[in-house]
């Protein structure tokens, strides 16, 4: 029986002042595998890795990995082909690095290996943007990159930045819990129009930065009026690991999607220490935390 593997990067969403429209991949992967039970009427799981324990617990029929791979199969009006899914969590979950959009990307790619017409990258970037409800993590999922998007009725439009590859990033997921949902509800209704006008100013300076490889204007273009502010307070010592980040030699920092994941943008002389510095402001306050350097994903969802 054929076995379809793939991986999804993980997504660092917003970048700053790009709230819900940008996001990064980065070289840290979940990894589905699919073996076909053609006698079978549902999908089963097996979890490894990270909350491997609670996703046990989950009801199956609300697993988005089997939610995304049957709205391929209706998409291609073919029938579902059911079996066993083997998911491997590597990223943290729940800390603002993407792993529900994993899931999400995970399945569609799955399902797309089994159609006799697979979709195109844009058809699937609609189907997981409607599944996800915005899409600065799962088009960067599927991509790979830098990616600029923005939902439509009835697509998605998209652009890749390639990332310069002397950019590197440091990151730190602490043991601290916050739901995008909660995240969401402490943002502002309103916020002053100057401020609005600069994080559309500083979003375009961090894309341009990027493309011109002018990585120094990043200490500017990271800075937000729309979220960060907002959220940092419900990640303890945000601040305090955002300024040794740039002690350390950090361009600038800021928070990974909804957090509690925080991120710093540093060349590769520096990352390593700026990483460690990051961790250490969490360690000094008892909060347990794990650190990674990373680079950009360059290819996005694939077949392994």
């Amino acid at each position: 029986m054929e076995r379809i593997r793939v991986q999804v990067p993980a997504t660092s969403a917003n970048c700053g002042p790009g709230f819900d429209c940008l996001g990064l991949a980065l070289n840290l992967y979940n990894i589905f595998t699919f073996e076909a039970e053609p006698k079978s009427n549902r999908f089963t799981y097996t979890f490894t890795g990270f909350g491997a324990d609670l996703l046990e617990k989950e009801d199956p029929k609300t697993n988005l990995i089997g939610i995304a791979m049957e709205q391929v199969f209706a998409k291609a009006q073919e029938p579902i082909q059911y079996g066993h899914i083997t998911s491997d969590t590597l990223i943290p979950p729940s800390r603002g690095l993407g792993s529900s959009s994993t899931a999400i990307v995970g399945g569609l790619l799955l399902a797309n290996e089994l159609i006799s017409k697979p979709l195109t990258k844009e058809e699937l970037l609609v189907i997981a943007n409607r599944m996800e409800g915005h899409p600065d993590n799962v088009a960067p999922a599927i991509y790979g990159n830098l990616c600029c998007a923005t939902g439509l009725k009835d697509r998605v439009l998209n652009t890749v930045i390639p990332v310069p590859e002397t950019l590197h990033f440091a990151v730190v997921v602490p043991e601290v819990l916050v739901s995008t949902e909660y995240a969401r509800s402490v943002l502002p209704n309103h916020v002053p129009f100057k401020e609005a006008v600069q994080n559309v100013s500083h979003a375009s300076l961090f894309v341009t930065s990027l493309i011109t490889k002018q990585l120094n204007n990043l200490t500017v273009a990271l800075e937000d009026n729309l979220h960060v502010p907002y959220r940092k307070t419900l990640i303890p010592h945000c601040d305090e690991v955002f300024t040794v980040a740039k002690e350390k030699g950090a361009y600038g920092a800021t928070i990974s999607g909804s957090g509690s994941t925080l991120i710093a943008y540093a060349d590769k002389a520096h990352v390593e220490a700026v990483a460690a510095a990051m961790g250490q402001v969490f360690t000094d306050h008892g909060i347990a935390n794990k650190t990674y350097t990373l680079e950009a994903d360059t290819v996005g969802a694939s077949r392994v």
